[in-house]
């Protein structure tokens, strides 16, 4: 079995447009590890990523809710690290958060609708090209 991911579109995600990332996806698996190109793909997901303005994530209680937050696409692998710690914090040991200090300040221009995804995904499309 094998996991592989990465950034394939900007888009608000539904059934169409997780689809659409899949065989971009594929693609790209598949000029990786050419050998893969006759095999089929089992599950294929997608989803808005949690950003936040300084990219690090956010975790803590507030009001009695527990919780940890704003991966900003790494949240596979830091997810279940913080699950872990969360866990400790929840029985107790508050000092194990390493973001428990850390405010919140607004991502400038947004309202709720992520209007600059285009913007943003124009921008990656054309680092990617020079890097």
């Amino acid at each position: 079995r094998m996991l592989f991911g990465g950034r394939a579109r900007f888009a608000v995600s539904n059934p169409q447009s997780d689809e659409k990332s899949g065989r971009i996806l594929k693609a790209a698996m598949v000029e990786v590890y050419p050998e893969l190109a006759d095999i089929r793909i089992d599950y294929c997901w997608g989803g808005m990523v949690d950003m936040t303005r300084d990219r690090l994530p956010r975790a803590g209680e507030r009001n009695g809710i527990y919780y940890s937050m704003g991966y900003s696409g790494h949240g596979t692998q830091m997810s279940t690290l913080m699950g872990s710690i969360m866990a400790d914090v929840m029985d107790g040991r508050p000092d194990l958060n390493p973001w428990k200090d850390f405010d919140w300040p607004a991502i400038p221009g947004y309202f709720g609708r992520p209007w600059f995804l285009p913007i943003l995904g124009a921008y990656y499309r054309m680092k990617d090209l020079v890097t």
